[in-house]
């Protein structure tokens, strides 16, 4: 082979070389990326559907022991709109930018949880009068 070919087939590996290099890459980051939006994804649906059903479960007893008693069911802003929940995110209107901080919003979103488990369970006692 003559000294241009060998340079000619050289610079054609090399591009390959970088072309497969920079594929790589990209898809290595973009897989990253994913794999990130699919574990936060996960723990949001997590703690989002606890807080849903949990609220959703007190409203349904709420309901059946007013229909028992024939009285009229204690109403509680935190029972009147469940389609929101308690969703922080969605109270606040605002989307979530890159810079904001998941873990911080999760932990808030945790707390409301713990609060929203507490006010329902002082509900529950009430009308159930302490029992």
């Amino acid at each position: 082979m003559e000294t241009q070919e060998l340079s000619d087939i050289e610079q054609d590996w090399k591009k390959v070389e970088n072309s497969s290099r920079q594929t790589g890459l990209r898809d290595g980051i973009s897989d990253g990326r994913d794999s990130n939006y699919q574990k936060s994804f996960d723990t949001g649906f997590q703690e989002g559907f606890k807080n849903g059903f949990l609220l959703g479960k007190h409203k349904g007893i709420l309901l059946a022991e007013s229909q028992q008693t024939s009285t009229e069911i204690k109403t509680n802003p935190l029972l009147e709109k469940l389609s929101r929940g308690s969703c922080e995110v969605c109270k606040s209107g605002k989307s979530l930018d890159e810079e904001d901080n998941i873990e911080k919003l999760v932990a808030i979103q945790k707390k409301v949880y713990e609060e929203n488990v507490r006010t329902l369970a002082s509900i529950s006692n009430e009308e159930s009068g302490g029992f």
